[in-house]
């Protein structure tokens, strides 16, 4: 082995001296950052992640953490250099029993903190946990109607489609479950057939499938019924003499309610039309003329006796 010279150790260690020095500075540095400052106390907000939740398995604790104070000390630079959103407590539930009430303990080596930081306290020190198992199940929907269609109309019908939807979420809720309420269905001033998509009310726990529904709304008109005594009845197209028995009737008519309240029948609208009759007695009814929508129930009496003589006598019109 050949011999090192002096001259030679002394040179390599000139040449590699400058960055010798450099790592001792940053060394020295570094460690009067954290150690040489004044310590402060800090208390932070850790925000709580829950990772590795069991399959089929859902978080229903009331009382949910999702964040823990944590108590610090420390050099003051190296505590305002803190990001507690950036350091999630990560807690695992991979091992978690569903159906039971857990209170994890939040240990200091699953808070993250820069080395020279001391961990004083962290409240809460544990974390309640409820995991349930997730059901699904098919519950119909009720609708929940508001408002009033325009005035003489009502409602026939209100269906939703579908009429039931799928649910899921923690089991303790789905069992309680009979029904879904869609938000409110708008009936005010509808006059006939109308569809509307309406959401369904539900808490954040569960899913929803689909998450609205069509509502089909028949309105229809209100139907009325309305007496008019003693009418009298108009014979039309005779030209002989002729004689009605009797002559005046009583009707029962029945439509909407609007159109039949405000109904006139004068001296011409209700009629035996004698046009297509021979001389002789027939037995005829009462025509009327009605509004569209409009129709007779009742006639008392149910028929006329129309008799038409064979003489005319100057052509005279009863």
């Amino acid at each position: 082995m050949a011999n090192v010279s002096l001259q030679s150790i002394l040179a390599a260690f000139r040449r590699h001296l400058g960055a010798k020095i450099f790592a001792a500075a940053c060394a020295f540095i570094l460690w009067f950052f954290v150690n040489a400052g004044e310590r402060e106390t800090l208390v932070l907000p850790f925000p709580v992640e829950l990772r590795n939740l069991p399959e089929r398995a859902v978080l229903t604790n009331a009382d949910r953490v999702d964040t823990v104070s944590v108590r610090l000390n420390g050099p003051g630079p190296l505590l305002a250099s803190l990001d507690a959103k950036r350091a999630p407590i990560v807690l695992d539930l991979s091992h978690a029993e569903v159906g039971t009430d857990l209170r994890l303990k939040v240990r200091d080596e699953l808070v993250r903190v820069p080395r020279g930081v001391r961990i004083l306290d962290i409240e809460p020190s544990r974390v309640p946990i409820r995991l349930e198992k997730v059901k699904r199940t098919s519950v119909p929907v009720t609708l929940s109607p508001v408002g009033e269609p325009r005035d003489g109309y009502k409602v026939q019908s209100l269906r939703s489609s579908p009429e039931k939807v799928q649910v899921s979420g923690p089991a303790s809720i789905v069992d309680r479950l009979t029904a879904l309420e869609t938000e409110p269905v708008d009936l005010a001033d509808l006059a006939g057939r109308a569809q509307k998509t309406v959401g369904l009310l539900r808490t954040d726990q569960l899913t929803v499938k689909p998450e609205t529904v069509v509502v089909d709304i028949d309105v229809a008109p209100i139907m009325t019924t309305r007496d008019f005594k003693r009418l009298s009845v108009v014979v039309r197209n005779v030209d002989r003499p002729f004689q009605l028995k009797p002559s005046r009737v009583n009707l029962t008519v029945r439509g909407p309610q609007r159109v039949v309240q405000n109904l006139t029948l004068d001296e011409s609208s209700v009629y035996v039309d004698g046009g297509n009759y021979e001389p002789g007695e027939h037995i005829v009814e009462a025509e009327v003329t009605l509004p569209a929508g409009v129709e007779i129930t009742k006639r008392d009496p149910p028929v006329l006796r129309l008799e038409i003589q064979e003489d005319p006598k100057n052509g005279a019109r009863r």
